[in-house]
């Protein structure tokens, strides 16, 4: 448990630097291309993003977990990396095509045809952060946290060079220029980390070339892809319905602000979610169940320790937080910010225990949560958004993330307490 809190420690400070970068980042673009501009970058590359954590994680994360599973078995490893990188290979080079050749049909769904040349541009960072996250998930598999946070921290950097950078010389397209650079700067980071330390400690062991099945790689991605579908759909609905019905991107760029305030401290926890995961993919396979009891007692507990207050914090003072982070723009995004507070602690928890469960081989728990509030928020913001504005999304949003933080407690206690002995 102590190299748990270790490792905990070491990915916060990451998570942490990269996530002051990403406030930067947003900081500067509200600064730098105003209100308007700020919606649009932030729709098309919440999109974009979107796409790529669909299509393109499901199956680095099935090799994350087959090589948590095999930890210390180089050749095992090896095996499962070689075929997880055909199979992804495959995947991001139809999907940037595909996502190139829509991309008039994407503007039009969003009834804005003069998005298309952003999507156009951005259909580049599909493979760029794709290479970039295969090398993250891998670390994160072999549980080599440093190197996770050596990324990260570079990832942080490199954000702020290249999207401020590109933003301040050319405008919106330079920022999402800098959104395909900075993934591509990572990856080469990842590279030197493989070449000299994983390959140094690989060369210790000697073994004869091992092949691995592509379909034990893809029975898992097969259920993992429905909880991604369903969740980064449900995270970015929100953003999508507002740009859609209303046609604002004013009302896009001020929701996105506050969301981007309100869920600060969803952010930070992702740290613990690089760890739960192969961590309960680990104690899963051994059967381990009082460990595993004794840990999610641990991360509950921290859980609301740290939130709580958060919450309090943020609710306090959301013009303050607003006008830091933003600038006066975007004042009247200030009122959303204790709205969408229910998020700000439930969607945490259910993010973090969904790590949980997707490292248990219990994907159809999270993903059925995520589709009950994903149908829910939708037919509330249809109904909703057209009479009552973005304050009807805030308050949606807090409701069905409350929802959900409330659904994953309950499904942690039924499938390991409860039935446990």
């Amino acid at each position: 448990m102590s190299k748990l809190k270790t490792s905990f420690i070491i990915l916060v400070i990451a998570e942490f630097t990269y996530n002051i970068s990403s406030y930067v980042v947003n900081m500067g673009l509200g600064r730098i291309l105003g209100v308007a501009n700020y919606g649009r970058y932030s729709l098309v590359i919440g999109f974009t993003t979107m796409i790529i954590l669909l299509a393109g994680r499901s199956v680095p994360t099935a090799m994350m977990k087959r090589i948590s599973e095999n930890i210390g078995n180089w050749p095992r490893i090896r095996a499962i990396r070689r075929s997880a990188a055909f199979l992804q290979i495959i995947i991001i080079t139809s999907l940037t095509i595909i996502f190139y050749v829509l991309a008039p049909l994407i503007a039009q769904a969003f009834n804005d045809t003069t998005l298309t040349p952003l999507f156009k541009i951005s259909a580049l960072v599909i493979p760029a952060f794709a290479i970039s996250s295969f090398h993250v998930l891998y670390f994160n598999g072999l549980k080599y946290f440093k190197a996770m946070t050596t990324m990260k921290i570079a990832r942080g950097i490199f954000r702020i060079a290249w999207i401020i950078g590109l933003a301040y010389i050319t405008g919106l397209n330079g920022a999402i220029y800098g959104s395909i650079l900075a993934p591509l700067s990572v990856f080469i980071v990842a590279i030197i980390i493989e070449m000299f330390f994983i390959k140094k400690e690989e060369s210790k062991y000697t073994y004869k070339k091992e092949s691995y099945s592509h379909k034990k790689i893809l029975a898992y991605a097969g259920g993992f892809i429905l909880f991604l579908i369903f969740y980064e759909f449900y995270i970015r609905a929100d953003m999508y319905l507002i740009k859609t019905i209303t046609g604002s991107d004013v009302n896009t760029g001020l929701y996105n602000a506050a969301f981007t305030i309100a869920l600060i401290p969803y952010y930070v926890m992702f740290a613990l979610t690089f760890i739960l995961f192969p961590t309960m993919s680990d104690l899963a396979k051994k059967k381990d169940h009082h460990q595993i009891r004794d840990l999610l007692k641990k991360v509950i507990a921290f859980l609301f320790v740290i939130l709580i207050p958060s919450a309090i914090i943020i609710a306090i003072m959301p013009e303050f937080l607003i006008t830091m982070f933003f600038g006066d723009k975007f004042i009247s995004a200030a009122p959303l910010i204790p709205l969408l507070l229910g998020g700000t602690i439930f969607i945490t928890i259910f993010f973090v225990l969904a790590s949980v469960f997707n490292g248990a081989d219990m994907t159809r728990i999270p993903a059925s949560i995520t589709v009950i509030a994903l149908i829910s928020g939708i037919s509330a913001n249809i109904h909703f958004l057209p009479i009552y504005g973005i304050t009807a999304t805030a308050i949606t949003f807090s409701c069905t993330a409350t929802f959900m933080g409330l659904a994953a407690l309950l499904f942690m206690y039924l499938k390991f307490f409860r039935q446990v002995k």
